[in-house]
C-alpha cells in the first residue's frame, strides 16, 4: 500500500523556449550575412535583378520570423500563452499503487491542455529507515520507481509526465521499465541511471518524503488543490473542473456545468444530482435529503470516546441525518446494549431509512461498513469507527475469553496482526523476534493476519477463490496465500518455525512472486512442504476466517496492530518496547525481563501502517 520544486511552466518555457529562440536568431543572422555578401557581389547586375533580390530577401526574413514565432510558441509549453495565476495542485502517491497511477494518468491530459496555469507537485509516500535507505509500501521496486520518476522530473521537466504515464502501463515493473519509457520520451537513459543509482536520486526522494510528511499525507493518493483537500472524482474532467474553480485559463471556458454529482454543491443542505454529466446541456438538480435518525450510544465518563469526527463524516454522507445521544449507563442504553449485542462504544445505530439515501444506493463500499442489528437497523462496524471501549466489565471479560486471553495465569499473550508483505508489519515481526528469543514459552506469541472482505472490489486478484470475496488481502492474492502458508507453519510446526519462515520470506520473496518462491525458502529451512500444501488447500480458508473474526472483534484495520493480553499496544515500536509491555503483564515476571534488548537506531524509530 508513504511529500519546493520549480513550476512546470517556468521550467518548460525558460529552458526549451530560450534555447529555441537562440537557435532561430543564429540562423537569421547567418542568412542575413549571406544576403549581404550576395548583395555586394551583385552590384554590377541590373536594377531588375536588385529588385528581385530584395523581394527574395524579404521573403526569407519573413520565413525566419515565422520560424522564430513557432519555436517560441512551442517552447512556452501551452497553446494559450496564459499568464494568470497558477493553481497549485499536489499529488502524494506511490509509484506502484494502482490508485496513485490512476490519478496521475487522469491528470496528464489536464497538464497537457493547461499546464501553464498549474503549479504541479508530485510527491512520494516513503520512509527513510537509515541514511539513504528507504521503505515504501510495495517494496524495493516501488522505491526505485519513486526515485527514477523524480529523476525524470528533475532532468526533463518538459516530458516527465509522458515518462510516468508510460511507466504506469506496467506499474509492477517500475524498477526496470524506466529505460524503455525514458527512450520513448526522448530522455538520456544514462542520465536517468546515474541519478537513480547515486546520492542525487536519494536526495530527491528524501526531499519529496519531507514534503509529504509536512503535508501529513500517508495514503495514496492524497490530493490538494490550492491547499484544499480534494475528495472529488478522479477523471480528467473532474480534475480539470477542480482546477478551473480557481483559474481563468482559456481551457476553462465553456466547461459543462457538471461532470459528476460531486460538482453539484451549490445548495449545501440538499442532495445534488448531475443530469447529462459532461455534456453541453449538463445541469444540477437538487432535492431534499432522506431523513435518517440514528442513535449514538456513548459513556459520558469515557475520555477517549470522541464522536466528533464520525458525526461530521456521517452528516456529509447523509445530509438528513439526525443524531440522538444515549448514555450507555441509562436504562435505554442498557436495553440497547442487550438488544443489539453491543460490546464497544461509541456505537452508531441507524434507522432502516438509511437504505433510501443517495449515499447508500450509490456506494456499495459504504454498505460494507454496516452490520444489521436488532429489528432491521444498521450499526456502523466497530473496526470502521475505531470503537474499543467496553460497555461494561462483563463485556470485557467475555471478550477476553473469546480471544483466548486468560487474566491471572502469569502468561501474558501478544497478538500481532500483520500482512505477510506489508513492510511495516514485516518490521514488527522482526522486532518481536528478539522478544520471543528472550521470553520463549514464558509468554504466548500469536501472529495473526489482517483480512478484509471485498477488498479492491473483490475478485480473484485480491480474494481467496470460492469465498465470495469474504477473505481478501491488501497486496493481492499471493499475499493472502502466504498468510495462509505462514499460519499453517505456526499451527503444525510451532512458533519458532513460524518466525524462521516468515522472516526468511520477508527477505527472499515478495507479494508478486510468493506463490512460486516459498517452496525454495521452506526447503532451505527443512520444513514439511507437503504438509504446508495440504494445510493450505484444506484449512486455509478456516484459518483466515478465524483470524478475521478475532481481528474484527478487536477493531483491527491495519498492519501492524498489536495487543498485549487483549489490550491494544500503543507504545514505542521497538523490541525493547514490546518486551517491556509483555513483562509488565506478568503477575510474577521472569528474571530475563531485567535484560535490555539492543537494536539498530533505525528500528527505534519504526512508524507507519498498511
Amino acid at each position: 500500500m508513504k511529500r519546493s520544486k520549480k513550476m512546470v511552466h517556468n521550467e518548460n518555457s525558460s529552458g526549451h523556449g530560450h534555447s529555441g529562440h537562440e537557435h532561430a536568431e543564429h540562423h537569421a543572422k547567418k542568412r542575413h550575412e549571406e544576403s549581404l555578401a550576395d548583395a555586394s557581389s551583385a552590384k554590377s547586375k541590373s536594377m531588375d535583378s536588385g529588385k528581385n533580390y530584395l523581394i527574395i530577401s524579404s521573403i526569407i526574413m519573413i520565413a525566419v520570423l515565422v520560424v522564430i514565432f513557432i519555436v517560441l510558441f512551442k517552447g512556452s509549453g501551452s497553446s494559450s500563452g496564459f499568464e494568470g495565476d497558477k493553481v497549485k495542485v499536489e499529488f502524494y502517491v506511490m509509484s506502484q499503487c494502482p490508485y496513485g497511477t490512476q490519478v496521475v494518468d487522469a491528470f496528464a491530459p489536464v497538464m497537457a491542455s493547461m499546464g501553464d496555469g498549474i503549479d504541479f507537485h508530485l510527491e512520494y509516500i516513503v520512509r527513510e529507515t537509515a541514511p539513504g535507505e528507504f521503505q515504501s509500501l510495495h517494496g524495493e521496486k516501488e522505491v526505485k520507481g519513486n526515485i527514477v520518476q523524480l529523476c525524470a522530473k528533475s532532468h526533463y521537466p518538459e516530458s516527465y509526465m509522458d515518462f510516468i504515464v508510460c511507466q504506469n502501463q506496467d506499474p509492477a515493473n517500475v524498477d526496470t521499465n524506466w529505460e524503455s519509457c525514458g527512450q520513448n520520451a526522448g530522455m538520456d537513459v544514462a542520465t536517468l541511471k546515474s541519478c537513480l543509482e547515486s546520492d542525487e536520486g536519494a536526495g530527491l526522494l528524501r526531499d519529496s518524503m519531507q514534503r509529504t510528511q509536512a503535508r501529513g499525507a500517508t495514503g495514496s493518493p492524497t490530493i490538494y488543490v490550492n491547499d484544499l483537500a480534494y475528495n472529488g472524482g478522479r477523471t480528467s474532467a473532474d480534475f480539470q473542473r477542480a482546477v478551473c474553480k480557481f483559474s481563468t485559463h482559456p481551457a476553462c471556458e465553456n466547461l459543462p456545468v457538471c461532470t459528476s454529482d460531486a460538482d453539484c454543491t451549490a445548495e449545501q443542505d440538499k442532495v445534488g444530482i448531475c443530469v447529462n454529466p459532461g455534456k453541453a446541456n449538463a445541469a444540477c438538480t437538487y432535492s431534499d435529503p432522506v431523513a435518517v435518525d440514528y442513535v449514538i450510544l456513548n459513556d459520558k465518563d469515557c475520555e477517549s470516546c470522541d464522536t466528533t469526527r464520525i458525526v461530521q463524516v456521517t452528516q456529509q454522507l447523509f445530509l438528513g441525518g439526525k443524531p440522538r445521544l444515549v448514555d450507555v449507563n441509562s436504562e435505554e442504553g442498557k436495553a440497547l446494549v442487550e438488544e443489539y449485542g453491543i460490546v464497544f462504544i461509541p456505537a452508531y445505530v441507524f434507522e432502516p431509512s438509511v437504505k433510501e439515501t443517495k449515499a447508500w444506493k450509490s456506494s456499495p463500499d459504504l454498505v460494507t461498513a454496516f452490520e444489521v442489528v436488532g429489528d432491521g437497523k444498521y450499526k456502523l462496524l466497530d473496526q470502521v469507527v475505531g470503537s474499543t471501549y467496553y460497555v461494561n466489565e462483563e463485556a470485557r471479560e467475555a471478550h477476553y475469553a473469546g480471544i483466548g486471553v486468560v487474566k491471572g495465569d502469569n502468561k501474558p499473550q501478544i497478538d500481532f496482526y500483520v500482512m505477510s508483505y506489508c513492510p511495516y508489519g514485516n518490521q514488527a515481526e522482526e522486532l518481536v523476534k528478539p522478544v520471543f528469543d528472550l521470553l520463549g514459552d514464558a509468554a504466548e506469541f500469536h501472529p495473526r493476519y489482517v483480512v478484509y472482505s471485498n477488498y479492491g472490489g473483490g475478485g480473484d486478484d485480491f480474494c481467496l477463490a470460492g469465498t465470495n470475496s469474504e477473505l481478501c488481502s491488501m497486496h493481492g492474492i499471493q499475499e493472502l496465500n502466504q498468510d495462509i502458508r505462514e499460519a499453517c507453519v505456526n499451527k503444525y510446526m510451532g512458533i519458532g518455525a513460524w518466525f524462521d519462515f516468515a522472516l526468511a520470506m520477508n527477505r527472499d520473496c515478495n507479494y508478486q512472486n510468493a506463490d512460486s518462491c516459498w517452496e525454495g525458502v521452506a526447503l532451505k529451512l527443512g520444513l514439511d512442504i507437503d504438509k504446508i500444501k495440504s494445510c493450505q488447500a484444506l484449512e486455509g480458508a478456516d484459518l483466515m476466517r478465524a483470524d478475521k473474526k478475532i481481528g474484527d472483534s478487536l477493531g483491527v484495520q491495519g498492519s501492524p496492530t498489536i495487543f498485549i493480553d487483549g489490550d491494544q499496544y500503543s507504545g514505542a515500536r521497538t523490541a525493547e518496547g514490546y518486551k517491556e509491555a509483555l513483562c509488565a503483564a506478568f503477575e510474577d515476571a521472569p528474571d530475563v525481563c531485567s535484560q535490555t534488548l539492543e537494536e539498530a537506531a533505525a528500528a527505534a524509530t519504526a512508524t507507519g501502517n498498511c
